[in-house]
C-alpha cells in the first residue's frame, strides 16, 4: 500500500508521521507523533469535491465524548491547503479482523457484546442529531477490552433533505440501507448497516453478497435477507432491523440494544483480551455452541408481523369496507342494466361479499407465512365450495332434519334438501362446482399480501373473468351473477387491503465505497 508520506515527515506542523495504517475514498490515515509526545493518528482528506462534507462531519463531532467513541481533537491545515483530521489512535484491531479468525461466526455471548458497545455509541451520536452513515467492521475497534466506533468522515445531521450537496450517496454498499438511493439520510441507515453487522457477526458473511457492487445494491433494494443462519433468538431482531421501509425498523439503537440485551442472560462487560503484539490485542475467543437450524417456515418476513389485536382490528376495518364496497358494486351494475330484477341485487350483493371474505380472512392468516400453494388452493375451493351452498339458499334451498316420530333420541337422522322450485339435482351442483372451480386456479391471496408490487392491478380481475366464464362455455347456466361477483370480489380485496409503497429503485449512479 503505497502513501504520499513516508516515515518521518512533517507534512503537518507539530506531528512527526510514523507510518501509514489506512487508505480510504476520502484520504490517507496515519500514525503520528505530537512533538509532545501524544500518540495521535492523522487523517489527509484527499476526496476533492467531497471535502466539504467530510469536514462538515467531523466538525460535528469535535465536541462529542463517549467512551465508545473515537475521539476526535482538532482540524488543521498544511503548508499545500490540504485538510487534516487530527483524532485518537486506536491500537486495537477492527472488528472486520476478528470475523476473519471466525469464518462461521462469533459466538453469540461475545457478538451480543460486541453489538451493545457499537449500539451505545451510535445512539451517543443520534442523540446528538448526528447520523454516522458508514458503520461497518473496519470502523468498529477493539482496545483494551473497549470497543470504540471511528471514522466520522460521512456523518451529518439527521435531515431528510433531498439536496445534492447533503445527500450524497456514499458507505460502504455491502452495509447501505435501500433509501439511500433517494437520499434518505436518517438514523434508520445506521440501524440498517447495524442489522448488517449483527447478522455478520453471528452468521460470519453478510446477507447480501454479489460479483458487483450494483448487484449488491440491487439484492439491498429488492431481495429479502436469508435468515436460516441465523440462531432463532435474533431472527425477530434481524428481521426487524433489515425492513427494506425504514419506518418498519426499531425506531432508534436503543430500542434494538434492549432486544439484543434481551437474548438470554445480562452479558457481562467485553473482557479484556492477552494482546497478540505490543499494539495488537486479540479478541477473546470462546468455542462456538451448535445453533439450531430454524425451519424455513418459522423464518418471519421482513417486514415486522404486527400483532394480533392489530391484525384483528385491520382485518374487521377491511371486512367492512368490502361491504360498502360491494354495495355500490351491486347498485353500479343494476343501473347500468346488467340485473333485470330488483331482487337479484341482494343475491350479487351476497356472493359479492362472502367471495371477499372467503379471501380476506386467510389472506390475513397468510400474509406473513410460507406456505404449500397447493394446499391454499384446496382452502379456497373449500370456500368456494360454501358459497355455492349459500347460492342456493340465496334461491330458496333450505336442508330439514326429520327422524323417526316419537323417539327419544333420534338416530338414522335423514337430511331432507329440497332445490329450489325448477332447480334439478345437476343444476343444485352446478352452484357448488361454480365456485369451487373458479377458486381453486387463483391465488387470491396474493391480492392481500401488503407487499405486491401494485396497489391495485387490473390482471387479477382479467383472471377472475377468465376463470369464472370459462365452466360456463362447458356447463351453460342461466344465471351470470358468478362472473361480476368474483370479478368484483377481485377489484374489492385489492381496495380494501393494506399496501406497502416499494422502495424505489436507483435513479442515478451512486458513489459507492468498498470495505
Amino acid at each position: 500500500m503505497k502513501f504520499t508520506y513516508s516515515s518521518g515527515q512533517r507534512p503537518l506542523d507539530g506531528y512527526v508521521l510514523k507510518r501509514g495504517i489506512g487508505r480510504g475514498g476520502f484520504g490517507e490515515v496515519y500514525f503520528a507523533v505530537s512533538d509532545g509526545g501524544k500518540e495521535v493518528a492523522l487523517k489527509l482528506l484527499r476526496g476533492g469535491s467531497n471535502n466539504e462534507v467530510e469536514l462538515r462531519g467531523v466538525a460535528q463531532c469535535l465536541n462529542l465524548k463517549h467512551p465508545s467513541l473515537v475521539a476526535l481533537y482538532d482540524l488543521k491545515t498544511d503548508a499545500q491547503g490540504d485538510p487534516w483530521v487530527v483524532m485518537e489512535y486506536v491500537s486495537g484491531e477492527p472488528l472486520s479482523v476478528v470475523l476473519n479468525r471466525h469464518p462461521q461466526g462469533l459466538p453469540s455471548e461475545l457478538a451480543q457484546q460486541w453489538f451493545l458497545a457499537l449500539a451505545k455509541a451510535t445512539a451517543c451520536l443520534h442523540d446528538h442529531g448526528i447520523v454516522h452513515r458508514d458503520l461497518k467492521p473496519g470502523n468498529i475497534f477493539l482496545e483494551n477490552g473497549t470497543v470504540k466506533v471511528g471514522d466520522y468522515g460521512l456523518s451529518k445531521f439527521i435531515s431528510g433533505s433531498q439536496r445534492t450537496a447533503q445527500t450524497q450517496s456514499v458507505g460502504t454498499v455491502h452495509y447501505m440501507a435501500p433509501e439511500i438511493s433517494t437520499g434518505n439520510y436518517g438514523k434508520q441507515i445506521d440501524v440498517y448497516a447495524a442489522g448488517i453487522i449483527l447478522y455478520e457477526m453471528l452468521t460470519g458473511r453478510v446477507p447480501f453478497d454479489g460479483e458487483s457492487a450494483g448487484e449488491i445494491l440491487m439484492k439491498h433494494l429488492t431481495s429479502p435477507p436469508d435468515l436460516t443462519k441465523l440462531p432463532t433468538e435474533y431472527l425477530p431482531i434481524v428481521a426487524k432491523a433489515l425492513s427494506k421501509n425504514p419506518a418498519h425498523r426499531y425506531a432508534s439503537m436503543a430500542e434494538m440494544a434492549r432486544a439484543v440485551e434481551a437474548v438470554g442472560t445480562r452479558p457481562a462487560p467485553v473482557a479484556r483480551p492477552r494482546p497478540t503484539t505490543a499494539q495488537q490485542p486479540a479478541a477473546p475467543v470462546s468455542p462456538p455452541r451448535p445453533r439450531p437450524r430454524p425451519r424455513e417456515d418459522d423464518i418471519p418476513s421482513v417486514l415486522p408481523v404486527p400483532t394480533l389485536r392489530g391484525q384483528i382490528a385491520e382485518l374487521s376495518g377491511s371486512m367492512a369496507l368490502a361491504v360498502i364496497f360491494a354495495l355500490l358494486g351491486a347498485t353500479l351494475w343494476y343501473s347500468l342494466g346488467r340485473i333485470d330484477n330488483l331482487a337479484d341485487i341482494g343475491t350479487v350483493f351476497f356472493l359479492t361479499v362472502a367471495t371477499t371474505w372467503a379471501v380476506l380472512v386467510p389472506g390475513k392468516v397468510w400474509a406473513y407465512r410460507k406456505g404449500d400453494p397447493w394446499r391454499r388452493r384446496l382452502v379456497m375451493m373449500f370456500l368456494g365450495v360454501l358459497i355455492g351452498i349459500g347460492a342456493l339458499w340465496l334461491n330458496g334451498w333450505v336442508p330439514t332434519i326429520r327422524g323417526e316420530p316419537g323417539s327419544a333420541v333420534r338416530h338414522d337422522l335423514l337430511l331432507d334438501w329440497p332445490l329450489p322450485a325448477g332447480t334439478g339435482l345437476a343444476e343444485g351442483a352446478a352452484y357448488v362446482i361454480y365456485f369451487a372451480v373458479t377458486m381453486f386456479p387463483l391465488r387470491w391471496w396474493r391480492l392481500t399480501d401488503p407487499r405486491r408490487s401494485a396497489r391495485f392491478s387490473f390482471l387479477p380481475l382479467l383472471a377472475a373473468g377468465f376463470w369464472s366464464l370459462l365452466p360456463l362455455l362447458i356447463w351453460p347456466q342461466p344465471w351470470p351473477w358468478g362472473t361480476g361477483a368474483l370479478v368484483m370480489a377481485a377489484a374489492i380485496v385489492q381496495l380494501v387491503s393494506p399496501w406497502e409503497q416499494p422502495i424505489p429503485t436507483c435513479s442515478r449512479r451512486l458513489r459507492l465505497r468498498y470495505s
